[in-house]
Formats: C-alpha cells, sequence, structure tokens
C-alpha cells in the first residue's frame, strides 16, 4: 500500500493536545501551534475507505477493489497500519466495518446468500453474525462500545429500528420517537447510551437513548426542519447536523446546553459534526469560500479549517474529517492538488485526482 508522511503544521489556537493538559493544570492553559505528521492511507477509489479510529490509533473500514467481492471489513493496526481483511460472512462477497473499541474489537455489516447483516469481528474469535430484531431480514452495526455491545438497525417487513446488542440480551428493540415509523442508531458510547435518528410526527431528528431505555428528542436548530445525530462521547455529549432551507449545520448537543450550531468556516453555508472525542473536540466537514474543507471544532477555539498553506504546499486538500480519538489523531479524506494550490487543476483537460484518506497524527510543536 502506497504510504506518504510528511509534516504539516496547522495554526489553531488552542490544540486537542492543549485541551489535555488543561484538563491536569488550568494554569498551564495557553496557545500553540499544532503540527501534524501526515500519514497517506491509500486511495478511495481503489476500494480502501477507512471510517473510525479508536484511542491506540487502528483504524477500521473497508479496503479491496470496485469488482464484486472485492471489497471486504479491514483492520490497520496502529504502528505499522498495515491491512487486514477481516473477511465476511459464509456466502457473502461484501463485508465492511464501521466501528472499533479499544479492544479491537469490531462492529460492521456484511452481505449473505440473501440479505446484509450485521456482525462483530474479535481478535479471537473471528467474525460472527450478530442476532436481528425478530422477524427482521437485515441491518447493520455501526457502534461498538468497550464492552462489546453493539448499535445499529435492524429492518424487516415492518421497517427499521434501532438496536442495542449484547451477548447476554441479544437484540434489543430501542424504538422510536412517539408517533414514529422507523429509527436508527448510529453510535453508542461506554455507558450504553445510543445516539442516532428517529422519524417522529413532525420529521427525522437526532436522538439519544438513554441507559434507562427512555428515547430523548434532541431537537432541531432554529429554522430547520430535521436532524440527524452521528456520533456521542462518553459524556453523553452528541454531535451530527440539522438539515433546513440554508442547508446542513453542523451541532454539538449537550445535557447542560441543549443543541449548539457550531457554525461554518469562512464563505461557506454549510456544514456536517461527524464525531466527538471524549475531550470534546468535534471534527467534520464544512463548505468554505473554496470548497468543502476539513474542520476541527473547540470549545476554545470554535471552528478551524484544519488546511493551511504548509499543507496546500505540499499539494494536500483536506476535504472531511471523519473521526478523532481522545490522542487527537484525526482520520480525513482528501485529494492531492497542484502544488501551491487550492483544489482545481490547473489543466482543466486532465481528471481530478481520486480522494485518498489521511490520517493526521499530532505531534509537538517546534
Amino acid at each position: 500500500m502506497p504510504k506518504r508522511k510528511t509534516c504539516v503544521h496547522i495554526g489553531l489556537s488552542v490544540t486537542v493536545l492543549t485541551a489535555i493538559a488543561e484538563l491536569v493544570s488550568a494554569e498551564h492553559s495557553v496557545a500553540q501551534t499544532i503540527a501534524y505528521t501526515v500519514v497517506e492511507l491509500g486511495v478511495v477509489d481503489a476500494g480502501q475507505v477507512s471510517c473510525r479510529i479508536n484511542n491506540l490509533g487502528d483504524l477500521v473500514g473497508r479496503s479491496g477493489n470496485s469488482r464484486p467481492g472485492g471489497n471486504r471489513a479491514t483492520i490497520w493496526s496502529h504502528g505499522t497500519l498495515k491491512p487486514k481483511n477481516l473477511g465476511a460472512l459464509p456466502g457473502g462477497e461484501y463485508s465492511s466495518a464501521f466501528a472499533i473499541n479499544d479492544a479491537g474489537e469490531v462492529a460492521g455489516a456484511s452481505n449473505t446468500l440473501t440479505s446484509i447483516v450485521p456482525f462483530i469481528w474479535q481478535p479471537t474469535g473471528g467474525l460472527q453474525r450478530i442476532s436481528l430484531l425478530a422477524g427482521d431480514n437485515c441491518g447493520q452495526a455501526f457502534g461498538i462500545n468497550k464492552s462489546g455491545h453493539a448499535a445499529g438497525y435492524s429492518s424487516g417487513p415492518n421497517g427499521a429500528r434501532a438496536f442495542l446488542w449484547t451477548r447476554s440480551t441479544g437484540a434489543r428493540n430501542l424504538g422510536c420517537l412517539p408517533g414514529g415509523t422507523y429509527s436508527r442508531a448510529g453510535a453508542i458510547n461506554d455507558s450504553d447510551e445510543v445516539a442516532g435518528t428517529s422519524a417522529g410526527p413532525a420529521g427525522e431528528r437526532a436522538v439519544l437513548w438513554t441507559k434507562s431505555g427512555n428515547v430523548r428528542d434532541l431537537g432541531i436548530l432554529p429554522g430547520d426542519i430535521s436532524s440527524e445525530a452521528v456520533a456521542i462521547n462518553n459524556a453523553g455529549d452528541v454531535v451530527g447536523y440539522s438539515k433546513g432551507p440554508g442547508g446542513l449545520h453542523a451541532f454539538l448537543w449537550t445535557a447542560a446546553t441543549g443543541m449548539q450550531n457550531l457554525g461554518v468556516l469562512p464563505g461557506g453555508k454549510s456544514s456536517r459534526a461527524l464525531d466527538i472525542n471524549d475531550l470534546g473536540a468535534v471534527v467534520g466537514s464544512s463548505a468554505s469560500s473554496s470548497g468543502d474543507h476539513a474542520f476541527i471544532w473547540t470549545k476554545q477555539t470554535g471552528m478551524t479549517d484544519l488546511n493551511s498553506a504548509a499543507s496546500a504546499g505540499l499539494g494536500v486538500l483536506l476535504l472531511e474529517a471523519r473521526a478523532i480519538n481522545s490522542r487527537g489523531e484525526i482520520l480525513v479524506l482528501g485529494k492531492a492538488t497542484p502544488s501551491g494550490g487550492t483544489g482545481v487543476p490547473e489543466d482543466h483537460d486532465c481528471a481530478t485526482a481520486p480522494p485518498s484518506t489521511f490520517l493526521l497524527i499530532p505531534t509537538p510543536a517546534q
């Protein structure tokens, strides 16, 4: 697998590493510049898609090629970042991994002879199909916590329902908002709190299924008509996006403050939050004056573009930050650009470079 390593300095007035220091001693809350080592993992068009990262730096997604039977759920172990094919369920020719915990357990989905079904993968037990809700025939698992509990959706003749799966109880129907017809879970934290989306009388809403089994409507931003929750951290903070006539806007929801608009990058009109770590740092993608750019948001700095003059000079445009762990490592979708360019090809007769996935690894500022 081709890899490219280089050091990109991205100016952030307060960094994720600074936030860690603030937890130890508030008097050390000083601005600094963060440096990222950028590792190119591979080209998305070749079948490689990385989705999530755990706190050790292990990545999961899928890799292979676009031919039938070419894509398989894959884990990239930290350190070497060499891909390991996790296989597919019997009769299947496709699988994809969507989440990984710090024990290296993976949640995802694989097809079989008849449908797509959820699985978990364990380093010692391999790929195992997990149960669906009674009467259903397909589904996917999108989240897994430290206990190996998985969350996703189960679907059948009566529609789709969010589920929480454990080894002792199997799949449990998380239900919908009152009057809703379907739901799906997208993420789970270590307390078995689950974030996702449910239909309701007023439309789709970002929701939180609490430890007690209740479903909580997280609302929408002012003027919007629907919302979707994408990720949750161990504090119970939820991120996603709210949708309305003005487009999409990234949000952060906390029990103390409710739903907060995280804004957009300069010149942009839309944004999406895609992940949050246990320090409260949020990553995602925002439109800007020069197209879609990856961002990081912290309480101290607000939304900051992960691109810089240095990254542009290296010929890398970071488009979408997909995941962040508690060490501040960020999984990003990006693409190569002409050296010093902004992402617009100088020769319009040439094909645009295919997107690639990158891992941004924080390093001490020089």
